[in-house]
């Protein structure tokens, strides 16, 4: 039997920010809890939030401690904030590390963890089997995506770097996957996303294309997903580009997020190889997760040529690629050829050596990267040795 989920209901459109305040009295909310960072706040997207919640009379609690790879020590100072002031609707105004550590925060609101457990989180990991331990009784979500790249507005997944877990001179991260971490309400506000920079609009366009290339080869049985994974790549790679170029155009905006969004629930489906290297990297060099995975993804995707050739041709005819005169195998290598292309045109750095990889670590990380999940769902099984040769071919 196959479950599929898609619970999060979604809102599209140039000002729906402003519908926060009325969603959150929908819920019988009383006190929302803002949880948010420095950036939205200094590019005054959190303002937006708190206006829409004054309009409707509703005070609220705002949690901003959130660094780039939430920690569980963040997590946690999170819940107790919320937790003090007796909030009930958690809110996420933000990218993918302030939405993750809303999930992580909504979760610990109502699950207290077993005496004796080094982190709060420990127990609903997804590599010791956490998904069994998380319960639906959380409170209401409501995620507004401040970039166009992660999705985990409406995605399973929550990755939180785990200081107990330091290994050598590094925490690791670890990902919490259940369908109740999906949002009850995603936000889609493309007005919201004009601000971002080039180098952020490059670094979280190539994340949300890598969600759709790893998805749409990834080995579970969801064609749900595989229909979305390939009309969200039709869609981000219509438009990366021209955000990358002409930030202002609120129409390419609009498409991006709804991209990265649609991306991100195909990966119900799984990911793979790129996302258990990426992982490693933006606790050690750090390497912004995006930029590692558009760097990654060519390798990944040769070395998994022989197992999803038939796919990266679908693949390359989504990305734009006129493929009527080739056979499946040069449709295969034009669609990596096309992101190497996309990394050029998009300014990403050459090689992990450049994004600020010292090589000495690449032994470690390779076994590192085999305790992540995601490479479990990648085409090509993944041996400890294929992980290091993946990073150095990545260097």
């Amino acid at each position: 039997m196959q479950n599929y989920f898609l619970p999060s209901r979604i809102e599209f459109g140039d000002g729906t920010i402003q519908n926060l305040g009325e969603h959150v009295k929908a819920f019988d909310g009383k006190k929302p809890f803002l949880v948010s960072d420095a950036g939205v706040i200094n590019a005054g997207i959190l303002a937006k939030a708190v206006e829409a919640l004054d309009t409707v009379g509703l005070s609220h609690v705002t949690y901003s401690d959130i660094e780039p790879n939430p920690t569980d020590i963040s997590v946690t100072h999170g819940v107790e904030a919320y937790k003090a002031e007796a909030c009930d609707v958690v809110i996420a105004v933000g990218g993918g590390s302030v939405m993750d550590a809303a999930k992580a925060i909504r979760l610990l609101t109502t699950h207290e963890p077993p005496a004796g457990e080094v982190s709060n989180l420990a127990p609903y990991y997804a590599d010791v089997g956490g998904i069994d331990r998380i319960r639906g009784d959380m409170p209401p979500l409501i995620c507004v995506p401040t970039t166009a790249g992660t999705g985990s507005e409406v995605s399973q997944g929550s990755i939180i770097t785990d200081t107990s877990l330091q290994t050598t001179d590094r925490w690791r991260k670890r990902a919490i996957v259940t369908p109740f971490n999906m949002s009850n309400i995603a936000l889609l506000d493309p007005g919201i996303t004009l601000g971002m920079p080039p180098a952020l609009t490059a670094a979280t366009g190539m994340d949300a294309i890598t969600h759709g290339i790893e998805a749409y080869v990834a080995t579970k049985y969801h064609p749900i997903a595989e229909g979305v994974a390939l009309q969200a790549l039709r869609m981000l790679s219509a438009n990366i580009q021209q955000v990358y170029y002409n930030g202002e155009d609120v129409t390419a905006r609009g498409e991006m997020l709804l991209g990265s969004c649609m991306a991100a629930f195909s990966f119900q489906k799984g990911l793979g190889a790129v996302h258990s290297l990426a992982h490693q990297l933006s606790t050690d060099a750090p390497i912004p997760h995006g930029v590692a995975n558009a760097i990654l993804l060519p390798p990944v995707m040769e070395f998994n040529f022989s197992h999803a050739n038939e796919k990266y041709a679908e693949i390359a005819r989504a990305l734009g690629i006129d493929t009527s005169k080739m056979d499946i195998e040069e449709a295969g290598h034009a669609a990596i050829d096309k992101i190497r292309a996309y990394n050029t045109e998009l300014n990403m750095p050459t090689g992990l050596g450049e994004a600020g990889l010292d090589r000495g670590k690449i032994p470690k990380l390779g076994a590192d990267a085999m305790l992540d999940h995601c490479h479990k769902f990648n085409p090509r099984v993944c041996t400890e040795e294929d992980m290091v040769a993946l990073f150095e071919a990545a260097f």
